[in-house]
C-alpha cells in the first residue's frame, strides 16, 4: 500500500510537469512563429511598392519569376535562422488557408496584400525527458522535506514588492527602441521615422490635448523637434544627408513606427495604448476625426539615451 502511494505521488508529479512542459512548449513555439511572421510582414510591407504582383484590376499579370525569386530569398533567410515559418506566396487577391497553412495580410489605402505561410508547429519529443527529470527531482525533494518536517515561518513585517514601472527607452547611439523590462529585445528604426517618433513623443508630452490629423499640416513645434533630433543624429555620425521632409509620406512614416512597436510590444500589448500612434479604423478612416497623437504619454514614460 505504501509503495502504491509513492507510485501515485510520483505519477502525479510526472503528469503535472508533463502538462506544464507541453503548454509552455506550445506557447514558446507560437511566440516564435508570431515573431517570425511579423518580421516577414514588416519586410514585405517595406518592399511592397516594388513587388511585381499581378493586379487584375489594372490588367497587370505581374512577374512570376521575379516574385518567386523574392520569396526564395526570404525563405533562405528564414532557413538560416532555423525558422518555423516558410513563405509560400504573395498576392493581391485573397488566398485560402488550409491544413498547415496560414494566411496573413497587409492593409494599405486602396488595396490589401495577402501572404500564404506554411507553419511548423511540431514539438521536439526528445525534450519530453525534462518533465521526467523534474518529476524525479521534486519527488526526491518531497521525501527529504517529509523526513525533516521543516516548518516555514512567515514574517509579518515583510513589505510587498512593488513592481518597477516599465518604460520605453530610446538609444540614439544605436537608433534602437527597447523596454526597461527587457534589455535583450531591441528594435531599430531608420533616421526619419526615429526622429519623427521622438518628436511626436516630446510634442505629446508638452501638449497632451493636441489633436494631430494626417489631412492637416504638421505643427511647427513638432517639425522643430524632428529637426532637432535629426541634427543630433548627424552629430552622432549616423547620417550626413540633408534633412528629410517630415511632412511627406506621413502614412509611411507612421507605418514604420507602428511596425517597430508591434515587434517590440509583442509580450506587452497593454503598453500600446501609451506608445502606439493610433490607427484609423472603419469607413471614413481618413476623416478629420482621427488623431494619431499619443494622449497617454507623461514625463517619466520615456528615457532617451544620447539626447
Amino acid at each position: 500500500m505504501k509503495k502504491l502511494k509513492k507510485l501515485a505521488t510520483f505519477t502525479s508529479y510526472l503528469m503535472f510537469f508533463l502538462i506544464i512542459f507541453i503548454v509552455m512548449s506550445k506557447s514558446t513555439i507560437d511566440d516564435v512563429i508570431y515573431h517570425d511572421l511579423q518580421e516577414v510582414k514588416l519586410r514585405v510591407s517595406l518592399d511592397k511598392h516594388r513587388l511585381p504582383l499581378a493586379d487584375p484590376m489594372l490588367n497587370y499579370s505581374g512577374d512570376p519569376e521575379a516574385l518567386a525569386s523574392y520569396i526564395s530569398d526570404i525563405n533562405q533567410s528564414l532557413k538560416e535562422q532555423n525558422s518555423r515559418v516558410k513563405l509560400m506566396s504573395i498576392s493581391n487577391t485573397p488566398l485560402l488557408p488550409s491544413e498547415g497553412l496560414s494566411v496573413e495580410h497587409l492593409n494599405a489605402p486602396g488595396n490589401r496584400t495577402y501572404m500564404l505561410f506554411k507553419l511548423n508547429t511540431e514539438q521536439n519529443n526528445f525534450l519530453l525527458i525534462f518533465p521526467l527529470v523534474f518529476a524525479i527531482l521534486n519527488f526526491a525533494l518531497l521525501k527529504n522535506v517529509s523526513r525533516r518536517k521543516h516548518k516555514i515561518q512567515v514574517r509579518d513585517n515583510i513589505k510587498p514588492v512593488i513592481p518597477k514601472k516599465v518604460i520605453l527607452q530610446i538609444d540614439l547611439y544605436s537608433k534602437t527602441l527597447q523596454l526597461t523590462s527587457d534589455k535583450e529585445t531591441k528594435v531599430q528604426l531608420a533616421n526619419k521615422p526615429l526622429c519623427f517618433y521622438l518628436a511626436l513623443l516630446e510634442y505629446c508630452r508638452a501638449y497632451p490635448d493636441a489633436s494631430l490629423n494626417q489631412n492637416k499640416e504638421l505643427p511647427d513645434e513638432l517639425l522643430d523637434l524632428a529637426d532637432k533630433y535629426f541634427h543630433r543624429l548627424i552629430s552622432l555620425g549616423h547620417t550626413i544627408r540633408k534633412r528629410p521632409n517630415f511632412s511627406n509620406s506621413l502614412e509611411k512614416t507612421l507605418s514604420e513606427i507602428r511596425a517597430a512597436l508591434d515587434e517590440l510590444l509583442v509580450s506587452t500589448p497593454d503598453l500600446k495604448a501609451k506608445y502606439y500612434p493610433p490607427k484609423a479604423h472603419g469607413e471614413g478612416s481618413r476623416s478629420k476625426l482621427h488623431s494619431y497623437a499619443l494622449t497617454n504619454i507623461v514625463d517619466n514614460d520615456i528615457d532617451i539615451l544620447g539626447k
